[in-house]
């Protein structure tokens, strides 16, 4: 006999069939919102300094491949935490790139220590050495005590058939520190880029130092060189009075056409003959860009360190009159700033051994960036060392931009300067005769007009191969007034170098000499989309480890306890709203 369906049981069951079709309903609306989603890309990044966004000049690479860019990195498997976050920061910008560029953007992460074969696992060593990668030494803690592990903090990256290497992790220390590894997240970005662009251009600016005047030794801007090698061809060049030492003629056009895109001149201590000035003339009227690295005083160093003092004397270089040309004018004059590096001098004994101590040392001021000019935006304090003012000459076809300048609280000494350790403990009243923001470098845009107009005869003027020409096209020159800002520290005695913006006291890469260099070079090559991603500034908040030892207890509570105590409330909230569900209408009423 069947059995009878009551009112309330039907009720239920209508109810529970409409409940049931609601929840179909509800499924069914979510996969249509997500099927019409997968059509659509949304990233939104919510950190204040957009730290995920990738910037327009980068977009616009990776938007612009022809072909797939494959990624291979180098920098994952079992790493100490802070390497795990360099990791994490790489693939969180590749898949940004990956993003903006589709499927022309590849990657992967692959473990050099893999292999548990020590063989092999050296053979990759070397392999990836050979490639051009550097690798790091780190120390992990384990059960026993600790361990070293070989890691490469890099990558390669390939488009067509071109391979690049990418040193992630710049240092030159094989055992990275926290804060090295920090800066290199911050940069994770721009090395990519570049590595990029180097991957896909066919034919790079050329870059030429100049030599044969007493300029600076290849080993002493050896770093600068390697830096600005990774973007374009660099070579050194003599002029030796050849005409065609920096250009070239050609038959079908009027002028001639230089050999080389950019020249920089590294603090030269010697004349200039007048067939080299009028050659550097003849390749800025051609277009060239030059960065001057000029000292206008030699401070004889050698004479301070065996006598306590030295006599600075004005150096003749004989490349005046043509910056006086250009715009600018170098003073025969050191500047004195509070704002300085220090030096270490022996005091007074103490007891039976000398005493070492640190003062700040005024003839070497650090510049502290103040414009807003792509070239100095965002980059870290510039170590300077005897270095001289500068005043800009009225020209009406160049523009003239001060970037650097000395701090509030310094002065200029004119020829001849006095220079003597004891200035360390002396009074220099700053605050009495001080000549605040001294200029110390100035870039130069515009349309030069040559240093030798209407000096040099007709026939050399009318000679179709001397090819002389009055005025350049727009072309831009930047003058720093010292030569020192350019010379990376140098230990004779080992053979090696240290990075531009290395500070002997701190151990460390502390100024911005490098990055300057770096940017001044892009800003006159027409590199500003590098400049753009250098410039970025990446806030990394890290913990303060003495609050995280002191509270960890409180917070391991709180992580705790507090989802628990969330999970409890909201079920014993559901369970109420079940029980009143149920009840009888009646009841709810009362």
């Amino acid at each position: 006999m069947a059995k009878e369906t009551t009112p309330k049981q039907g009720k239920l069951r209508s109810k529970r069939l409409g409940d049931l079709g609601e929840l179909a309903v509800g499924i069914g609306i979510v996969l249509l919102v997500l099927f019409i989603a997968s059509f659509f890309r949304l990233r939104i990044d919510l950190t204040s300094e957009q730290r995920y966004t990738l910037t327009p000049a980068t977009r616009d690479l990776v938007s612009g491949l022809e072909d797939i860019m494959y990624v291979k990195v180098y920098l994952t498997g079992e790493l100490p935490a802070d390497l795990k976050q360099l990791e994490r920061a790489t693939r969180d910008v590749l898949d940004e790139m990956r993003a903006s560029g589709g499927d022309r953007i590849e990657y992967s992460f692959v473990d050099p220590n893999a292999s548990a074969d020590q063989k092999t696992r050296n053979e990759v060593y070397d392999q990836l050495q050979q490639q051009g990668l550097t690798y790091s030494s780190i120390r992990i803690k384990e059960k026993g005590g600790y361990s070293e592990r070989i890691v490469f903090p890099g990558a390669l990256v390939t488009y067509r058939d071109k391979t690049v290497p990418v040193q992630l992790l710049r240092t030159q220390l094989r055992t990275p520190d926290a804060d090295i590894v920090q800066k290199s997240i911050t940069n994770v970005e721009y090395e990519l880029a570049s590595s990029f662009r180097q991957a896909t251009t066919r034919q790079r600016p050329r870059i030429a130092f100049l030599e044969g005047h007493g300029e600076l030794q290849p080993i002493e801007v050896m770093d600068i060189t390697n830096a600005l090698s990774a973007q374009y061809d660099v070579s050194r060049v003599r002029i030796d009075g050849r005409v065609d030492a920096l250009s070239r003629k050609n038959e079908v056009i009027r002028y001639r056409l230089n050999d080389y895109e950019a020249l920089v001149i590294a603090k030269p201590d010697s004349a200039f003959s007048d067939r080299d000035r009028y050659v550097i003339d003849q390749f800025v009227m051609n277009g060239g860009k030059i960065l001057w690295c000029i000292s206008a005083m030699d401070a004889h160093l050698d004479s301070l360190r065996t006598n306590q003092f030295s006599m600075a004397t004005p150096l003749d270089l004989g490349v005046e009159e043509l910056l006086f040309a250009y715009g600018v004018r170098i003073n025969k004059d050191l500047i004195l700033d509070q704002s300085c590096a220090p030096i270490e001098i022996y005091t007074q004994p103490y007891g039976n051994q000398r005493k070492l101590e640190r003062f700040p040392w005024f003839f070497e001021p650090v510049l502290i960036p103040q414009s807003a000019h792509p070239i100095v935006a965002n980059i870290d304090p510039v170590h300077t060392r005897f270095a001289s003012s500068m005043d800009t000459i009225g020209v009406d076809s160049v523009k003239k931009t001060i970037l650097l300048t000395s701090s509030p609280r310094s002065f200029a000494q004119r020829n001849p300067v006095r220079i003597s350790l004891n200035m360390v403990e002396m009074d220099q009243g700053f605050e009495r005769r001080s000549t605040p923001y001294l200029p110390m470098a100035v870039l130069l845009e515009g349309k030069f007009r040559s240093a030798y107009y209407d000096r040099l005869p007709t026939a050399i003027v009318t000679d179709k191969d001397v090819a002389y020409r009055e005025r350049s096209p727009h072309t831009a020159q930047l003058v720093i007034s010292d030569g020192d800002v350019i010379e990376n520290r140098v230990d004779a005695a080992k053979g090696m170098f240290y990075m531009l913006g290395f500070d002997r006291y701190a151990n460390a890469k502390i100024y911005g000499n490098r990055e300057l260099i770096l940017n001044a070079m892009n800003y006159l090559l027409d590199d500003r989309s590098l400049i753009s991603i250098r410039s970025r500034a990446i806030t990394l908040r890290q913990l303060d480890m003495n609050r995280v030892e002191v509270e960890r207890r409180k917070w391991q509570v709180i992580n705790l306890a507090v989802p628990l105590l969330i999970s409890l409330v909201l079920g014993l909230a559901y369970q109420q709203h079940r029980r009143r569900s149920n009840l009888p209408p009646k009841a709810k009423r009362a």
